[in-house]
């Protein structure tokens, strides 16, 4: 398949089919790290962690104890 290099703004970009998107398992907004191997421009897809994944990382002692800020003032809603 053969795609135009298209000006985005200041950058250079080039869309990918709907195809080529499902068969590299790419939705909206997913992260890619874009590398260039021997003159070839390559995208790789990035595992970005959950915040539960990130969460089991952060060791005992490591989170903050909650803290007490008294009955509301306002209008805030607690």
């Amino acid at each position: 398949m053969t795609v135009k290099v298209q000006k985005w703004g200041n950058s250079l970009g080039v869309r990918l089919s709907k195809a080529v998107a499902k068969a590299a398992n790419l939705d909206q907004g997913s992260r890619v790290d874009v590398v260039v191997e021997d003159g070839m421009v390559v995208l790789k897809p990035v595992d970005v962690p959950s915040l539960e994944e990130l969460l089991k990382q952060v060791k005992k002692g490591g989170r903050p104890s909650l803290q007490e800020w008294g009955e509301p003032v306002g209008n805030e809603v607690w």
